[in-house]
């Protein structure tokens, strides 16, 4: 409303009165009239409502009591203030009109100083009270965008997240989530007695299909014996990861030596079944594991090192033996 006119709607069946006010008030405001309820309702819903009405409550038709009843009951119109003015004077009159929604009561004949006062007052009040609700609907959309930015942020972390634990070349998870993984389900299954496993895993003479085929080649084995591995595995909570290089590592939480080998058999026929060429193996004409497993029910003296020493033991046992082939063994106690 800054450097803008309020608008003020002046509402009296009498000529008189409308002529007195306006000349009042038309310096300071833009003034509408209406000489009965019908006129006023009208020009409140129109598109450009008043700021304040200044309403007689004394009329033909329809009373002042009426016509605020009419406005309140508006959502367009509720919230223009509207003061009363009129011969009436005794209080219950006025409390009449306060319990309709009055914020003010002017008896006639008008004093100008207190009617100018009064509008002054109540224009004030309703600049303010709409300030205050712009502000709020901008501190809501403000609070609304926020909001959307911290789940935005809050996804971009998660994938991030979820980007450093994942292996960039082939695509499962890497040796830090494998580390996070091994060390949780540990703890887990030490202070529930439960069984874990864990299998170590090489791809047979990776060195010369590197040299024989190319690097790039090298790279689309990682990425395909990776995938057959993780495919392979039969429950969501067991964990295949990239320990480095060619070598793959497995984690089989509750699984004791009988699921171990059926896992590590699974896992091998897996990697057989791609039949990527492998001329320069000294085991078969394609691409073959040699796994260490080892199955224990975790010990309070124990480290989860100890048990990726046993399974790195198992592995080498796999490799001596030949290559191609799963080696295990089983802890039950110290």
């Amino acid at each position: 409303m800054d450097g803008q006119k309020s608008t003020l709607l002046i509402v009296d069946d009498e000529r008189f009165n409308l002529n007195v006010l306006t000349e009042l008030l038309e310096p300071d405001y833009e003034i509408l009239l209406a000489k009965n309820g019908k006129q006023a309702l009208q020009r409140a819903q129109s598109s450009m409502p008043p700021d304040l009405i200044l309403l007689d409550i004394m009329m033909p038709d329809m009373d002042g009591y009426q016509v605020l009843r009419h406005l309140k009951a508006n959502p367009f119109t509720a919230d223009i203030p509207v003061i009363f003015v009129t011969a009436m004077n005794n209080v219950e009159d006025e409390a009449r009109g306060f319990a309709l929604g009055a914020v003010d009561y002017l008896t006639k004949p008008i004093s100008p100083p207190i009617v100018q006062a009064r509008v002054r007052t109540h224009l004030t009040l309703r600049r303010g009270l709409l300030r205050e609700r712009q502000l709020n609907a901008e501190l809501h959309l403000l609070n609304s965008r926020l909001a959307d930015q911290n789940e935005q942020l809050r996804s971009l972390n998660m994938t991030l997240k979820n980007m450093a634990m994942v292996d960039g070349l082939t695509g499962i998870a890497n040796r830090r989530r494998f580390d996070d993984f091994v060390q949780q389900e540990w703890n887990r299954s030490r202070r529930g007695h439960e069984w874990m496993s864990l299998i170590l895993m090489d791809i047979d003479y990776f060195k010369p299909f590197n040299d024989h085929y190319g690097h790039t080649a090298g790279d689309h084995c990682l990425k395909q014996v990776a995938q057959s591995l993780a495919s392979a595995l039969p429950r969501s909570a067991d964990l295949v990861a990239r320990y480095g290089g060619e070598e793959f590592v497995c984690v089989l939480p509750g699984t004791p030596g009988d699921g171990l080998l059926q896992v590590g058999n699974r896992l091998q026929a897996a990697v057989r079944a791609l039949y990527l060429p492998h001329d320069h193996s000294k085991v078969a004409k394609h691409v073959t594991l040699s796994l260490g497993g080892i199955s224990l029910v975790p010990q309070e003296a124990w480290l989860v090192e100890d048990m990726i020493k046993q399974a790195d033991q198992q592995l080498y046992r796999a490799k001596e033996a030949g290559r191609n082939r799963l080696m295990t063994t089983t802890f039950t106690q110290h």
